[in-house]
């Protein structure tokens, strides 16, 4: 007797699943869906047994790259397996994401995200990837807020001051970005149309390289995660003028936020979040969604992110996804005003 081809019409968890919710049929129709039903049900069972990787989508020595070694070394102990970092930096981020899109969906490869990622669309009609067909969002990691920085040679001590500067000087002022579409780089081009400035952008591939221009005073303004700018604010090398979340950074209490300093209602934030390949079998993102929470919870975990300028974050899948619909469609505002492109 021929059997029919399989045909997976729902969503079957284990072979015990498929046996009960297709019981009474003849066998070989039940032969046929456990066909389907098997495959995932290996998937997600003894996952992980295997080391694992967090592609980073920039260069060594940043924020990114930070909390992805920090998240890497305590998931290894909660899995049991070693993960790995892996920095593929580029385009802004986008040579990061198109490797792990393309990755297989098994759970094993995960990649370190920012909201630059949800308008890579916006930024890139004919980009390869997209936020939400090619990846499924596991779990946040921390939230923060950045800081305005710039280099001590620019005569302005206050927001205000660097307002008036930048509308005197149009053209003259630049400042850094980790890169095209990257948070700080929206964040500056919200400053610039919210202050009504014209100030050049200069990309980096990456936080650590801009930080270097900065500090020797090839570019005048950075706007910096508060964990790595708080060392050179603390020792002078760069000039704290306001952070941009709605309450002022625990760390740099004495930092106001950008709205207090002279531009109400102004407000940006931003996170990182772990995905992994789109059609990852839900019990392994679960799987990995409960590991990832279990390792932010360490004590030791939460003190060294929030030291490095972050709040720790936690959330369902369905959590984390909403957040970054929502930062979505903030920044998507942000580049259809300045009209952004990448280059």
């Amino acid at each position: 007797m021929k059997l029919p081809t399989p045909v997976c019409l729902t969503p079957i968890r284990s072979a015990g699943d498929a046996l009960r919710a297709f019981r009474g049929i003849a066998s070989p129709a039940i032969a046929a869906i456990l066909l389907c039903a098997l495959p995932l049900a290996a998937a997600a069972q003894g996952f992980p047994s295997k080391p694992l990787r967090i592609v980073v989508a920039f260069v060594p020595g940043g924020a990114d790259d930070f909390h992805g070694r920090l998240v890497a070394q305590k998931l290894t102990e909660v899995l049991g397996q070693q993960v790995i970092v892996e920095n593929r930096a580029g385009a802004g981020g986008l040579v990061g994401w198109e490797a792990v899109a393309k990755s297989p969906p098994d759970g094993y490869t995960l990649l370190l995200a920012s909201p630059g990622l949800t308008v890579v669309k916006s930024l890139r009609p004919s980009a390869p990837v997209d936020p939400w067909r090619d990846f499924t969002w596991v779990s946040p990691v921390a939230q923060f807020s950045l800081v305005l920085v710039m280099h001590p040679s620019v005569p302005a001590k206050t927001l205000k001051e660097l307002i008036a500067l930048a509308r005197a000087r149009p053209g003259q002022l630049s400042y850094a970005s980790s890169g095209i579409g990257a948070t700080p780089h929206l964040a500056a081009e919200y400053f610039k149309s919210a202050a009504k400035v014209d100030i050049v952008h200069i990309p980096y591939k990456g936080s650590a390289p801009a930080y270097l221009d900065i500090m020797a005073g090839q570019v005048a303004m950075y706007f910096a995660v508060p964990g790595s700018g708080i060392p050179y604010i603390r020792s002078g090398r760069l000039r704290a003028l306001g952070v941009t979340g709605a309450t002022r950074a625990p760390q740099l209490p004495e930092v106001p936020t950008i709205a207090e300093a002279g531009l109400p209602g102004f407000e940006i934030t931003s996170f990182w979040a772990l995905l992994v390949p789109g059609a990852t079998p839900r019990e392994v993102v679960t799987r990995l969604s409960d590991a990832i929470a279990q390792a932010l919870s360490a004590p030791e975990v939460r003190e060294r992110i929030i030291k490095a300028g972050s709040e720790p974050a936690s959330g369902t899948p369905e959590q984390v996804l909403e957040m970054a619909k929502n930062a979505a469609v903030k920044l998507d505002r942000i580049i259809r005003t300045a009209n952004i492109k990448a280059e």
